[in-house]
């Protein structure tokens, strides 16, 4: 296996979605975490003109383990977000870890 890093971006007022899909969206990590595939995740908080974080997320970052692109790829399309449109776009890369 190798590791791909999932980089998501959310559409402009997402929260509503994200506290419908938060649990599931968890679960999902917390079975690839017990499988030992997670490497980390989390989300990107969110920043004003300034550089100062306010309140929300423009996004989330997932960096895991999976036997090919493709299947990170089929991974992310059905992340609960996408379901109920936090995402307004994910993109997988390879990711390779060096520390």
């Amino acid at each position: 296996m190798d590791y791909f890093a999932i980089v998501s971006f959310d559409v402009a007022d997402s929260s509503d979605g994200r506290k419908k899909a938060v649990d599931e969206h968890r679960a999902r990590l917390e079975e690839l975490d017990q499988a030992g595939r997670l490497l980390t995740a989390g989300p990107l908080p969110r920043e004003d003109a300034y550089g100062k974080v306010t309140d929300g997320f423009q996004g989330s970052i997932i960096i895991a383990a999976f036997d090919s692109l493709d299947d990170a790829r089929a991974w992310a399309k059905v992340d609960p977000y996408n379901a109920e449109g936090v995402y307004m776009e994910s993109t997988v890369y390879p990711y390779k870890k060096v520390y």
